[in-house]
């Protein structure tokens, strides 16, 4: 298992934004860690699924990574898990490939922290919105990790960006480290 951990970076315009382009940068220096590049590997917008299964298969991890747009990430995202976790594979009869697997997000928004709540713009906590994403991971029965949220992406001070960056890579380190004993593991049973 090379790279255990899966960073699936979801940006339809990536070159623009400062945040997920420095946070896929950071993701790429990890090493472990594979960075897919949704919006560069599909321009057509559809994703192959069986080609996306092959590539999850042998990972522990998959961290999504997205700007927040209209409470939501970026469609081909959404076009990912559709086709990537079908029935039979990930969840139903014999849908077992993504348990166990560990799943977090990682996103930017251009809101301020205090914009998501009861008296904020946004009237809920940023939580209500990355909803469908948990129950996402209970019902494929993987592991659901705490988001890493960048807030106020757009003005936010470089000093921030970098400090975020680092704590990216320090949460995919965690998650690639979780994964050496079970490699070690398997590579023993195997003779290798």
């Amino acid at each position: 298992m090379a790279n255990p951990v899966l960073f699936v970076i979801a940006h339809p315009d990536l070159g623009q934004s400062r945040a997920n382009r420095h946070f896929a940068a950071s993701a790429k220096s990890v090493e472990g860690v594979e960075v897919l590049d949704l919006y560069k590997v599909y321009p057509d917008m559809f994703v192959d699924g069986s080609h996306e299964r092959h590539r999850v298969d042998n990972k522990s991890s998959i961290v999504l990574q997205f700007p927040i747009y209209w409470y939501a990430a970026p469609g081909l995202l959404k076009e990912w898990i559709d086709r990537t976790f079908s029935y039979g594979w990930a969840y139903g009869t014999n849908g077992k490939a993504l348990k166990g697997k560990n799943f977090m997000l990682s996103v930017a928004t251009g809101s301020e922290k205090r914009a998501y709540g009861k008296n904020g713009v946004h009237n809920h906590p940023l939580d209500a919105f990355l909803l469908p994403y948990k129950q996402t991971a209970a019902f494929c029965d993987m592991n659901w990790l705490d988001p890493l949220v960048y807030y106020h992406a757009r003005a936010s001070e470089k000093e921030e960006l970098l400090a975020h960056g680092e704590l990216l890579k320090s949460r995919l380190r965690e998650l690639v480290a979780l994964t050496a004993p079970q490699q070690r593991e398997q590579e023993a049973s195997h003779g290798a």
